[in-house]
């Protein structure tokens, strides 16, 4: 399959590159864009107690954080007619100097995404570099407004759970932007498809070490810990029936699993249906596969585990300057401890955006986070220590889109 992909991706390129229609060439251009955000969040947090996390006195309801990615797009225009650019997006990432949260700095700018393409409206668009992958750029997932969903803006104001996550409800992973090579169709008679493929979850300026010696080395060569082989797709449809609009989509990947003894290869699927009409969306989408953890199909399935699934519906509805949605979620995993059952996620939340000026807006919203099973802060690995969480948030904040 590797072979395969990697054949028809290399006729692709030069089937772009070699079209002979004589047009006006653009030299290329450049322009910045990007966003800004502020948001004060409210959390009230079962979890959060002195008495379940060992510290000294509870965490704190109320936190402000800032968000903003930077990013610069390039576009050019060749004389056959292709059109050709790359995208640098830089982002304000939650990495410290000291590399520690506990300095109080988490505002490192590092780079998001950085790709390069060519694109033929007759033939399609070959991506290439670190980019989400074909089964997430084409997916369908149930409609949101700012900062509301299953993993909305809720999940960056509370603490992880023992296993690091945050939340279970979510739409399949979007390739981690690990160096990859992408094709996406043009669109016929509504129809769209796109495939993908990443040699392992390395991303940027990465390399095999021909002298390693040293343990870590090792596995970066035989890339422990990675998964390989990563291949993703999709197929969508968007058209319109009379006033009502309609996108579908199925999308889906598999990867080689990291080399460690009896975990299984991971794969995941993601269907998604949304209907539009009279300034209502409605929909949803369901994902299941052999994954665990809240990105799914990013690592092998460990022995002992069973598969997963989450699904989300949602609704939007927009009036004038207002966009108002609501959604459920609900999600479901193995916990692989004799004695304690699955961990369940239900999610459900309600929120409105008000665009003041063309690329500022303003939103408000509430969700509600019921997790049954889960284990607490930095709880030994025991039954005695899985217990239900309960978290409420109410966020409020403006973002400029630019």
């Amino acid at each position: 399959m590797r072979k395969i992909l990697l054949g028809t991706t290399a006729v692709v390129g030069a089937a772009l590159m070699g079209m002979g229609v004589a047009q006006a060439q653009e030299a290329p251009t450049v322009r910045v864009g990007g966003y800004f955000e502020f948001t004060g969040g409210y959390v009230d947090d079962n979890f959060d107690s002195a008495a379940t996390t060992g510290l000294p006195a509870s965490r704190s309801k109320v936190d402000f954080r800032s968000d903003m990615e930077i990013t610069v797009l390039v576009r050019g225009k060749a004389a056959n007619g292709l059109s050709y650019g790359a995208e640098i997006e830089l982002q304000m990432d939650n990495v410290t100097n000291g590399g520690s949260q506990n300095s109080g700095n988490g505002g490192i700018i590092d780079t998001d995404e950085v790709w390069g393409f060519i694109s033929s409206p007759t033939l399609g668009t070959l991506q290439f570099g670190d980019q989400d992958s074909a089964a997430d750029q084409l997916k369908v997932a149930a409609p949101s407004v700012t900062n509301l969903g299953e993993s909305g803006g809720w999940d960056e104001f509370i603490a992880p759970a023992a296993d690091g996550t945050r939340y279970l409800t979510t739409t399949i992973n979007d390739g981690s932007d690990s160096t990859k090579i992408i094709y996406l169709s043009p669109q016929f008679f509504g129809f769209d498809f796109g495939v993908s493929y990443a040699p392992n979850q390395y991303e940027g300026e990465n390399y095999l070490l021909p002298n390693a010696t040293t343990n870590a080395q090792l596995q970066r060569n035989t890339n422990v810990g990675s998964i390989r082989n990563e291949l993703s797709g999709a197929i969508r449809y968007r058209g319109s029936f009379g006033n009502v609009g309609v996108a579908a989509a199925f999308s889906a990947m598999r990867g080689d699993a990291p080399t460690a003894s009896g975990v299984r290869d991971p794969n995941a699927y993601q269907a998604g249906l949304n209907v539009s009409a009279y300034g209502f969306t409605v929909g949803g989408h369901y994902v299941w596969g052999r994954y665990s953890g809240s990105a799914p199909g990013r690592a092998g399935l460990a022995p002992g585990l069973d598969n997963s699934n989450n699904w989300t519906l949602g609704a939007t509805y927009r009036f004038g300057a207002v966009q108002v949605g609501a959604f459920f979620s609900q999600a479901k995993q193995d916990n692989a401890l004799v004695g304690v059952a699955d961990r369940e996620q239900q999610v459900w939340g309600l929120g409105a955006v008000y665009t003041l000026a063309p690329g500022l807006e303003t939103f408000i919203n509430y969700t509600n986070i019921e997790d049954e099973n889960v284990r607490a802060f930095g709880a030994a690995n025991v039954a005695a220590n899985y217990r239900n969480r309960n978290v409420d948030v109410i966020i409020i904040g403006t973002r400029l889109a630019f």
